[in-house]
């Protein structure tokens, strides 16, 4: 087999391919060693191998055994038919099952490249407004301006922000499951939110996040941009799921962080504690199980995922209100200070691309806390128009 055309591959160009569907299906040695060969040295190609394979498998169809009798009546009747009949049947039979192939693939194919609404709520841009906002399923619209705000969802549909209450009008009712309700949190401010059946989410700068104000009977889901961390309450029958326009992650209780800013080169999930699934917010997409301390990542210019494990704190200290570095690039920290003071950060004069490692308490004003940074590194830090100046 001539493993350089398979370089250039889609995911359903490997489904379309007799080798690698006789591989899938019925390896033997030779096309074994063929295949483990072409993942070892083109790694690059295993999230498409992986797909097509689990395309394979789903769309072939599996019988139950014939009883020995029902066999022994096939033979019998097989031999009313010349050879060349029973071929022609053969032929009509690989033609049929290839129809239906053909069609069930341009389903997934057309889903998986025009399907753009992947994710299916619009969240608004909640970079740069200077008050937070809650959004209900009516249109009403509430502003608040505190930097840490407490939100609290009940079961009834009451919600309250800090010490207000709000209710949703009659006509949005128990029976209007669709009923979504939004939270804006601009730079410079955060939240916590509560949501009726228990379950909280600390909700960072910059982020918004859509919920149901009633959750269906079969699932718990909300749509997330920007950066959140969730402690789910554990309910079996009810999945909570967490979509972002990367990724879609499944679980029934735990404590994990989620970072989906649209300006990121990446979309992560980091597990704390308990288990959940992630995916490619595609049709079909084979999940990935992840256990405590490990990390999803979903590079969105390679198209690739990573897993790997890490140190938690790293990912969930902020919600403590401060950050625990290790080993980062102080450009990547000036993004992630710009987002929680919301202030103008300049560091493009940095071509060495330093990194820093400690802990930056979030409590000080911005000022002090480049200035920490500044000392453990050799760059000095310049205020100019409420704008600073990271300068080597």
């Amino acid at each position: 087999m001539n493993s350089e055309k398979y370089i250039t591959y889609s995911t359903e160009e490997f489904v379309l391919d007799e080798e690698f569907m006789h591989w899938v299906l019925q390896a033997d040695e030779t096309s074994d060693c063929f295949w483990q060969a072409f993942m070892l040295q083109h790694p690059e190609k295993k999230e498409e191998l992986e797909e097509a394979a689990f395309l394979i498998r789903s769309l072939r169809t599996e019988e139950p055994p014939a009883p020995s009798g029902r066999l022994r009546n096939a033979c019998q009747k097989r031999q009313l038919f010349s050879p060349h009949t029973h071929h022609t049947g053969r032929q009509l039979v690989k033609i049929a099952a290839l129809f239906v192939l053909m069609v069930t693939l341009g389903t997934l194919i057309w889903y998986n490249r025009y399907d753009q609404k992947s994710f299916p709520v619009e969240l608004p841009d909640s970079r740069y407004s200077e008050n937070g906002r809650v959004i209900l399923p009516d249109g009403t619209v509430s502003e608040f301006e505190s930097k840490e705000t407490q939100i609290q969802q009940t079961a009834s549909g009451r919600l309250t922000i800090n010490n207000d209450t709000l209710l949703l009008k009659e006509r949005e009712t128990k029976t209007d499951e669709s009923a979504m309700a939004q939270v804006i949190i601009p730079y410079g401010k955060r939240s916590e939110i509560t949501l009726a059946d228990g379950t909280k989410i600390w909700l960072n700068a910059g982020s918004t996040l859509s919920y149901p104000v009633y959750f269906t009977k079969n699932k718990r889901e909300v749509y997330l941009s920007g950066e959140a961390f969730f402690e789910v309450t554990s309910d079996d029958s009810k999945p909570f799921y967490v979509v972002t326009n990367d990724m879609r992650i499944r679980v029934t209780g735990t404590c994990f962080n989620v970072t989906s800013y649209e300006n990121d080169a990446v979309t992560q999930a980091v597990l704390v504690e308990g288990k959940i699934e992630a995916a490619k917010n595609r049709l079909f997409s084979r999940s990935v199980e992840l256990s405590p301390g490990e990390r999803i990542l979903y590079h969105k210019e390679e198209k690739i995922w990573q897993k790997d494990k890490v140190d938690v704190t790293l990912y969930s200290s902020w919600v403590k209100g401060y950050l625990i570095i290790d080993n980062e690039p102080v450009e990547e920290i000036c993004k992630k200070l710009e987002r929680y003071y919301n202030k103008k950060i300049v560091a493009a004069e940095l071509i060495d691309h330093p990194l820093f490692t400690g802990k930056l308490n979030l409590a000080n004003d911005l000022e002090k806390v480049l200035k920490n940074i500044a000392f453990s590194g050799s760059f000095r830090v310049e205020k100019k128009d409420e704008v600073y100046f990271i300068l080597p």
